[in-house]
């Protein structure tokens, strides 16, 4: 109400929050509900959508322009990895789906959808991937990469084009004009895209929908654990049925790579992780046997818990000796209770447990301080200015543990953070300096720009 003061001019909001912002809010509100507006409701647009949108695009054009990649060096479909071909899969899938709502009039359902495949690109495509554009080496794995998300991002400015305009319109004069000023001069003069039904895989769609599942209830265990991401661990154990084990399979490697693990195991039997206590209910036993109560939770303490359990839990009593007496325990007097195996953590979700071991050899806490120290010096690049293709020489003073740490991974360590000298000694005086503590010692490192 402009005479309550809480009204928003429309020239105030576009300045301030976006055209953009505004219009795609508007399109993933229903039409039928109230439009709670503001400026605190477009910076939550900005955070769930227009950001990561913005974050894919930059990092895209950021690494482009670093190994001067253009559309001419793009690679057959058959060159694609298991990871490019779902995520155009589903970017194919995307178009057939936004075509049918827009021409159903349904702007709402469609935006919905784009934002749910923004994100799948962003926390799954693009994190997967970050290593393949890191890569030194110009080879056929990174211009399938390259190829991948061009042609996401490119599809994706043509179908955000009636949404964000202007957005789009960016995306698309930067990614395609500037390669091809052959092509239409403007996002909005492009014939709209259609689906290519050769690229749509329902089986690869499901098996890296199960992948992830996997991924995100491993994290989940770690989490419980307290152990973070970057310290690697020595197995990770998948208990589901057949059918999804076989699906699990082909994504191993992916797997493993996103739990930071060495080893996945796949197994049908939740008894290999997964230890069975029965115990039973005494306000319930307590009048029917009175002082046999103690004895016969002995006496099932002696039995294999796990055939017990089953059978409880498949609703069938067990009958029990005691004292030379016939007990019969029904499934409802006894309280049938799981517990993971010592030494590992677990996760379930709808038929699929997920078992981390925890046990960290001291080779494996080694290599997690390297990864730790990779970390701290590729923050400190980013403090101290350097570029993402900047090298750098990287000068250390640290504890005996770190020491030999830099020592037996300093290939890996200089590979990660473009080091071309790793040295123990006092930084020269121009270096960006930073103190840390890690593993209970003192690091100091000191980063200066490599002299070409």
């Amino acid at each position: 109400h402009k005479s309550w003061g809480n009204a928003i001019d429309f020239d105030d909001a576009a300045e301030t929050m976006g055209a953009d912002v505004m219009r795609w809010m508007y399109c993933t509100r229903r039409p039928e509900t109230n439009l709670p507006f503001g400026y605190t409701r477009a910076n939550e647009i900005k955070r769930r959508f227009l950001i990561p949108l913005w974050n894919i695009y930059s990092f895209f054009v950021t690494y482009a322009n670093l190994d001067k990649w253009t559309p001419r060096n793009r690679v057959d479909y058959d060159s694609l990895s298991l990871l490019d071909r779902w995520i155009l899969s589903k970017l194919n899938v995307l178009i057939k789906y936004v075509t049918e709502r827009l021409d159903d009039f349904d702007p709402y359902n469609a935006a919905i959808a784009i934002e749910r495949f923004v994100e799948e690109l962003s926390t799954w495509f693009v994190r997967r991937s970050r290593r393949r554009f890191w890569k030194s080496e110009k080879d056929e794995d990174k211009n399938a990469a390259y190829t991948t998300l061009y042609a996401c991002l490119t599809t994706l400015a043509k179908l955000l084009a009636p949404f964000i305009p202007f957005t789009s319109e960016e995306i698309y004069q930067n990614l395609v004009r500037s390669v091809d000023p052959k092509a239409p001069e403007s996002v909005h003069h492009n014939a709209w895209p259609k689906p290519d039904e050769s690229v749509i895989d329902e089986g690869l769609m499901k098996d890296m929908e199960l992948a992830i599942k996997v991924c995100s209830l491993g994290r989940s265990a770690r989490s419980k654990s307290g152990i973070k991401l970057r310290q690697p661990l020595s197995n990770v154990i998948v208990i589901a049925d057949d059918q999804s084990l076989e699906r699990i399979k082909k994504l191993r490697d992916l797997i493993i790579d996103e739990l930071n693990v060495k080893n996945l195991h796949l197994s049908t039997r939740k008894e290999e992780i997964l230890e069975y206590v029965v115990k039973i209910r005494p306000q319930i036993l307590g009048k029917k046997y009175g002082r046999l109560l103690p004895k016969i939770q002995k006496t099932i303490e002696e039995m294999d818990s796990r055939s017990l359990a089953e059978s409880f839990n498949k609703g069938k009593s067990v009958t029990l000796e005691v004292e030379g007496e016939q007990v019969e325990l029904l499934p409802e007097e006894v309280d049938v209770q799981t517990h993971p195996k010592e030494g590992y953590a677990i996760s379930e979700e709808e038929g699929i447990l997920v078992a981390v071991d925890t046990r960290i050899t001291e080779e494996l806490r080694k290599e997690g301080l390297a990864r730790d120290i990779v970390r701290r010096i590729q923050n400190q690049r980013k403090e101290a200015g350097f570029k993402i293709a900047d090298w750098i020489e990287t000068y250390y003073d640290a504890g005996p543990e770190l020491s030999a740490v830099f020592e037996e991974f300093e290939e890996y360590i200089a590979n990660e953070t473009l080091s071309r000298i790793i040295q123990k000694s006092k930084p020269p005086r121009d270096a960006h300096v930073a103190t840390y503590k890690i593993g209970g010692e003192t690091l100091k490192i000191g980063l200066i720009r490599a002299t070409k």
